[in-house]
Parts: C-alpha cells; structure tokens; sequence
C-alpha cells in the first residue's frame, strides 16, 4: 500500500481563489493508477483553502466570529474534494471521502476508518482541513495527515507531487542556481508563500523526514510530469527520495 499527497500547488492555482487545476489533478490519478496498486489519497487546499483561512485568520480561537470562517473554509475544500472525487469516478476507482473535520473529535483523530475502507476495495480521500480541539479552531496540513497515516498504515511509500522536481537547496522559483537534492541528506530552504499558512516547503520536508524515520520511503515528484511514478526506482528518477 502507498500513500499519495497531492500539493495545493499542483492541483489548484495557488493565487486564484477556487481556482480548480482539473486536468493536472486527473493526470497525476491516472498514473497512480497504472501503478495498479492500494492506495490512499490526500490532497492540500491550495486557493481553496489558504485564501479563505488568511481571511478569518485561522488558525485561531473558537468563537462566534471565527465560526463563519471554520465553515466556509471547510466548505471550500468540500468542494475541492468532490472535484477530486468526481475524477476518482472518471478514472472507475471506487473511493470514499474523509474529512477530518469529521474524523477529529475531543482533541483526537480517529484513523480507523482508512483500514477499514481500504480494506473493502476503496482509496480512501482525505485533505488538508479546519477542525476543532477545546478551544481553538486549527488547521490541519495534507503534510500532517500523511504523518499520521503513515505511523498508522506503515506504507510502503509516501508520493508527494507538487509543483516543483523534488527539494531544492533554495527556492526554484526565485534563484537560477537552486539545486534539486537527489536525496535529502543536508538541509534545505525554501521561501514560505505569504498564503500558506500550513508552513510551506520547509514543512513540507519536515513531514517527509518523520515518515522516513517512521520506516517508509518518500519520493518527491513534479506532478507537471506524474509519469516519473513509474520510475521510482530507476537510476532515472528525477525528483528527491527520502528514507
């Protein structure tokens, strides 16, 4: 069994409210697919997401005011996920969603259910979602839902697609000189985007170190190019592998 994490970044236009990547979204599926095996698919919010959480600033305090916020967040990522959803069923691969708004009760994250319908045949689909503990609305990231169903499933791998060939020494995007790591033995730095409030890249790799330690290998890919899935282990492999 693998788990898959599919990036805001690749799945949505980060700088444009609801602004729904369908066909990068269907691409990176359809190749997981090919790999014609069990798996479980998370994916981050992007401009649904992030846009909408700075807005209310969360994460935050529950109270009256900030209750819209929690709701109209978790709406929007609804909607991301039964955009995802609807491609799972293009794709014929039967699939259940859940959200850990749901899932997550008096300060803990039932994870169960995941076995449970992964065993009947299904991808389970879960996101990067509000939620509430006490007294605080939080925000949980993509990232730290693989965290955690990693130290639960013990996958065999962890894919995380994003926008970017793997990590980088620094921010692609900005430096010309940024050089990808082709293992992730030294430090890396990123730049965090101003709508990211989940942590960015730096987060990112911090989650993936985790999961390695937990005993599963981590592959970072492009998912502009979501066929590389096919040569994980090839000397090919362009993308960053951790574990």
């Amino acid at each position: 069994m693998i788990i898959i994490k599919m990036g805001g970044s690749i799945i949505t236009n980060k700088s444009r409210y609801k602004s729904f990547r369908s066909d990068s979204c269907y691409n990176i599926i359809k190749s997981v697919k090919s790999l014609d095996t069990e798996f479980i698919l998370i994916h981050g919010g992007g401009s649904f997401g992030h846009i909408k959480a700075n807005k209310f600033g969360l994460p935050g305090s529950l109270k009256k005011e900030s209750l819209l916020g929690f709701s109209e967040v978790h709406a929007d990522m609804v909607d991301l996920n039964q955009r995802v959803i609807s491609i799972l069923n293009d794709l014929e691969i039967p699939s259940i969603s859940l959200p850990p708004a749901v899932i997550y009760m008096n300060g803990e994250m039932s994870l169960s259910a995941f076995g449970y319908y992964s065993r009947l045949g299904f991808v389970p689909v879960t996101f990067g979602d509000t939620y509430v503990a006490g007294d605080k609305i939080g925000i949980i990231s993509g990232d730290e839902l693989a965290v955690r169903l990693s130290a639960e499933l013990s996958p065999e791998k962890v894919i995380f697609f994003s926008d970017v060939d793997g990590v980088y020494d620094k921010n692609p995007k900005i430096h010309k000189d940024a050089r990808l790591l082709r293992t992730l033995s030294d430090d890396a730095t990123f730049e965090i985007t101003e709508t990211d409030v989940t942590g960015g890249m730096r987060a990112k790799v911090a989650s993936a170190m985790k999961i390695a330690r937990s005993g599963s290998k981590v592959y970072m890919i492009n998912g502009n190019f979501p066929d590389r899935v096919k040569e994980l282990e090839s000397s090919e492999f362009i993308g960053t592998v951790i574990g």
